[in-house]
């Protein structure tokens, strides 16, 4: 008997078992402690012919195939087969014994006096055959009014009744011969019933180690309950009755007395009611030689220690007995898990999350986190944990939504036992600045800016878009987003018309609704310059002096002459820029003014240009021209056959604005300016 699975002390988690292994029989050295003493039934009815027949005349009797033949060939059959097993060992454990009206034991040897024991192979005289089949062949029924044994010693036996009774003692006499064997078997043939005389007495007379095995030989014999039977007979000895009605299957029947059978198997758990096992491959009962395997399962056990017992149930010629094999297991109770939880936090921050773990009976215990979206994530978001395999750990998210959290936990023997909990992340809004150009730059009107917006989100599953106002009424417009998991910048060019100060703002939204701002301002300008002098046509005289902004300039110059031209006094030049406003202011002034030759002469000039958040503008003021008084508002003068003085002129042109308190064109084509500025 074993037991291959489940392994002794093996650990196995909760619920039924599956208990398997292999039994056998017949396959180990037998031991020679049964003893065989066979009882022949010679009344006159064993005499009738078996139609089957049993190979002939047995007994030498001249009635072939007899039913006396039958019973001494079985016998026959059985002394052989017990050599074969080896429960019936070579010394003397065979005898016989024959009955009808009476009973007698048989002499088994040519020894003088009856030998009532001798081995089943022994042959004491030579004759080459067995000495106890000598005996079987003498068993004669009654032809004189006698029946019994010739051989070797002739017992005669009263005609013609059967007498249980007799045959028992008889049968009890020869057993208590065969000593020093554990088990004494006697097989008790007989083709009727007791003629009535009370076996009750004899069987109490029969010894715990004696066992009769009765056969009910023939159609005219039964294994019957009521007093004086076969039945009886076995019942009270141990044996069994078999009834056999075709006589001629008697000798193929008759040795599976000492023949070894693996009877049943059956299971206990923890000393319980034994269950028989009923899944055999090949079925029971099986004769041995044989090996079996089953399988059973055991019902639902739970933690602790549980034994399981199978035993297997046999018999052979050293009767019926059992071996039984066990094995101890611990059952072990899952682990009792809780993710703990629900959590919150934002995205790309670590979430910290603590589950617990209880598990009295171990043996080893790993755990592991792991982290599936739910709703609002979006595709490609990423999770890690600081320690997946340590209970109390973080978990950082690259993008918001609903998360679910599983902690693993396995102790090797049952299955994973998992737990849940919900981890819920906000959205972080990304983070910008404006890099260019720097806050508080000073631009030039028209000129293309282009402004750099670098951002940052810890949402690093996040995409993003951006937008920049300006700030100078224009619409705002779509920057260009160039980004990285985690990181970009937004980028943008435009041209400002409108002067002064502006705040830029650069808006950067994540996918997720999530916005951040970043201010900027820039200050718009128009250059300038401003001039007391200049001249053009047959004579030139440059800008002088020539103040431009930027940088700020402040110029200054005594006097001019220029003979036949210009001879001015104590000429001026001022431009500034105020960086904090844009605003530019270009003026210039002459004190006096003496032109061509002292034709035009001219007092207190003076122009200025202003370009700030209301606009560019230019304006003038002159004191007299040829003593005429001017002032602000402007016009023009004609010096007959000379020229025409143009006073307080305003001229927008290209894009520019020129301001000349005194401008002079003669009829040669010749040019003088006084007092002039500009804003470009």
């Amino acid at each position: 008997m074993s037991i291959n699975t489940p392994a002794d002390g093996a650990v196995l988690p909760p619920g039924p078992v599956t208990v398997s292994g292999t039994a056998s029989v017949g396959q180990g050295q037998p031991v020679p402690s049964t003893a065989l003493i066979y009882v022949l039934d010679v009344s006159a009815s064993t005499g009738a012919a078996v139609p089957a027949g049993c190979s002939g005349d047995q007994n030498g009797d001249g009635l072939l195939n007899t039913i006396i033949d039958c019973e001494v060939l079985a016998a026959k059959t059985l002394n052989n087969e017990a050599l074969s097993p080896g429960t019936v060992g070579t010394i003397p454990q065979v005898g016989v014994a024959a009955f009808a009206n009476g009973a007698v034991t048989g002499d088994v040897g040519p020894a003088a006096g009856d030998q009532l024991i001798t081995a089943p192979d022994a042959d004491e005289d030579g004759t080459g055959g067995h000495d106890v089949d000598q005996v079987l062949n003498s068993a004669f029924i009654a032809t004189a009014n006698l029946a019994g044994l010739h051989q070797f010693t002739e017992h005669n036996i009263p005609c013609c009744a059967t007498n249980f009774a007799a045959g028992i003692t008889a049968a009890t006499t020869v057993a208590g011969q065969a000593s020093g064997n554990l088990r004494k078997i006697v097989v008790f043939l007989s083709d009727g019933f007791s003629t009535g005389e009370d076996i009750t007495g004899p069987l109490a007379a029969v010894p715990a180690d004696v066992d009769f095995f009765t056969f009910a030989v023939g159609q005219g014999s039964r294994c019957v309950v009521p007093a004086n039977s076969l039945q009886q007979i076995a019942d009270a000895t141990g044996g069994t009755c078999t009834e056999v009605p075709d006589i001629a299957n008697l000798p193929n029947i008759l040795p599976g007395v000492i023949n070894s059978q693996l009877t049943s198997l059956t299971l206990r758990v923890d000393g319980g009611a034994a269950t028989p096992i009923t899944n055999v491959t090949p079925p029971l009962p099986r004769n041995g030689p044989a090996s079996v395997n089953y399988t059973a399962n055991t019902g639902a056990l739970a933690a602790g220690l549980h034994t399981l017992c199978v035993t297997a149930n046999g018999t052979d010629g050293g009767g019926p007995g059992s071996v039984t094999d066990c094995h101890t297991i611990r059952i072990n109770a899952p682990p009792v898990v809780d993710a703990g939880g629900p959590y919150s936090g934002q995205e790309g921050t670590p979430v910290a999350i603590a589950g617990s773990v209880t598990d009295p009976d171990g043996p080893s215990l790993t755990t592991g986190w792991e982290v599936v979206p739910v709703s609002g994530v979006d595709p490609g978001a990423t999770c890690a944990f600081g320690n997946a395999s340590a209970l109390s750990t973080t978990v950082t998210c690259t993008d918001d939504g609903t998360y679910q959290l599983r902690l693993r936990v396995n102790d090797g023997v049952n299955p994973e036992v998992v737990d849940t909990a919900t981890l819920t992340l906000t959205n972080v809004a990304p983070a910008v600045t404006i890099t260019a150009p720097p806050n508080g730059s000073v631009i030039s009107r028209g000129s293309l800016v282009t402004f750099t917006a670098p951002f940052t989100d810890i949402g690093t599953n996040d995409t993003h878009t951006c937008t920049v106002d300006f700030g100078d009424g224009s619409p705002v417009v779509a920057g260009n987003v160039t980004e990285a998991p985690g990181s970009g910048t937004c980028g943008s060019s435009h041209a400002f018309t409108v002067l002064g100060p502006h705040t830029v703002l650069v808006t950067v939204r994540d996918d997720d609704g999530g916005s951040a701002t970043a201010v900027l301002t820039v200050i718009i300008f128009a250059p300038a310059e401003a001039w007391a002098i200049s001249a053009n046509g047959l004579v030139t005289i440059p800008k002088t002096p020539d103040a431009l902004c930027p940088p700020n300039s402040d110029l200054t110059q005594v006097g001019l002459n220029v003979p036949g031209v210009a001879s001015v006094n104590a000429l001026n030049a001022r431009c500034t820029l105020d960086r904090a406003t844009g605003t530019t202011v270009a003026t210039s002034s002459v004190d006096g003014a003496s032109l061509l030759g002292g034709l035009i002469t001219i007092s207190t000039i003076e122009s200025t240009c202003v370009a700030d958040a209301n606009g560019v503008r230019g304006s003038s003021r002159v004191g007299t021209i040829n003593g005429t008084p001017i002032g602000t508002g402007s016009g023009s003068i004609s010096i007959p056959l000379v020229a025409t003085v143009f006073f307080n002129q305003t001229v927008n042109s290209g894009g520019q604005l020129f301001q000349h308190a005194i401008r002079v064109q003669t009829l040669l084509g010749q040019e003088i300016i006084l007092a002039g500025c500009r804003v470009f």
